[in-house]
């Protein structure tokens, strides 16, 4: 019988959920174990002992984000073990592995503020989680230290049998009263959904009237909501991979990850400004960038002065054109490196690139070191 890892779950099946087991598996096959997930609703302080007798593990993952109760490191006995996103405090002789609200607060107040908004607000999942409250703390005092006016949506619990609508409905109101070209930042990917309708309802158009990003980028989410929810990446593969790792290594206290970029999709194009033709350009630039699309070549079809042109881009956008084109060539280079197994030299083709040197370059530029480098540690192949 293989030595194996527990990977115990306090959440449903989601993106997030599935990453992470997905990393716990790659440390585990380094090690020759095996990873056994173990379902939510056959985890419980009563069941643990049975389930530990049962495995013998060598340590135990403990996903805990959105958990209805808690599983406290004297329920493990001698097994080691680790913890992804519990309570900052709940396991200070244990590892425990939390994005950082911080990080992912200045990386959302970068993407919003490009376009210079009159204000911000800020909106928590309709459950006021813990990770949800971290990250609206984050980025209202984030805003506020950068200076602007970052108004806070009033909590409140969203009952266990409300719907999506209603929740949408409650919230409209205070959505009606933000002023025009307000920036929008939510904890999460589900609750920007929500704000979606709601803006619906507010008659509050997105972008031209609110943009909004929000938190995890899962794609049938964010895809899916009209219009597609710009979201920041996080890499769930790499939080549960090192969770695991951590068993084997002497580590205490909260593990704060970075995020890794911002995905962007319509509900930051233009940035709140309402301007057709520059958002026509934004939308072929995400079409054709990496089918070697040039800043000339779109300004050439967009019948206008280059230079009143670039001065309206970046106006809009707070950026040039070219820095467009580029933000989305490296987006398709990380997407290939982070999920995929392709030679990095492969790369840069499938990205708009003339040359692995281009690539490499503004690779080291962006992330301070080489893609070879950072394929390595994160574990990838």
């Amino acid at each position: 019988m293989k030595p194996c890892v527990l990977y115990l779950s306090m959440v449903g099946k989601s993106p997030s959920h599935e990453g992470k087991l997905a990393g716990v598996r790659r440390y585990c096959a380094s090690r020759g174990w095996e990873a056994v997930p173990v379902p939510r609703e056959e985890v419980s302080p009563k069941t643990l002992p049975g389930i530990l007798r049962l495995h013998r593990p060598v340590g135990c993952v403990v996903d805990g984000v959105g958990r209805p109760f808690d599983l406290p490191p004297r329920l493990f006995g001698k097994v080691p073990v680790s913890y992804i996103g519990y309570r900052q405090g709940k396991t200070a002789q244990f590892p425990n592995f939390i994005f950082d609200p911080a990080a992912i607060a200045e990386m959302a107040l970068r993407e919003l503020s490009a376009g210079m908004p009159p204000c911000y607000a800020v909106i928590g999942h309709p459950t006021p989680f813990p990770w949800s409250l971290r990250r609206t703390r984050a980025f209202r005092d984030a805003a506020r230290a950068f200076g602007a006016q970052c108004l806070v949506a009033p909590a409140g619990r969203c009952a266990a049998d409300e719907s999506p609508d209603a929740f949408a409905a409650r919230l409209a109101p205070w959505l009606a009263k933000l002023p025009e070209h307000c920036a929008v930042f939510t904890a999460d990917d589900y609750t920007a959904s929500l704000v979606v309708l709601a803006a619906r309802a507010a008659r509050r158009h997105i972008p031209q009237s609110l943009t909004i990003v929000s938190v995890d980028n899962f794609t049938d989410v964010c895809e899916n909501a009209d219009p597609p929810i710009s979201s920041i990446q996080l890499d769930f593969e790499r939080e549960g991979f090192l969770a695991a790792k951590a068993l084997e290594e002497r580590m205490a206290g909260d593990v704060l990850l970075k995020p890794l970029c911002v995905v962007r999709r319509k509900s930051t194009s233009g940035r709140g400004r309402h301007e057709p033709r520059i958002l026509a350009a934004v939308e072929i630039i995400r079409r054709e960038a990496c089918d070697g699309l040039t800043a000339a070549a779109l300004i050439a079809r967009m019948r206008c002065s280059r230079s009143l042109f670039e001065m309206r881009f970046r106006e809009a956008m707070g950026h040039s054109v070219l820095d467009e084109i580029l933000h989305v060539r490296l987006e398709r280079a990380f997407t290939l490196l982070a999920q995929t197994d392709m030679p990095i030299g492969a790369i840069p083709s499938f990205c708009g690139f003339r040359s692995y040197a281009a690539l490499d370059f503004l690779f080291r530029t962006r992330f301070k070191m080489s893609m070879r480098e950072w394929r390595k540690r994160n574990g990838r192949a």
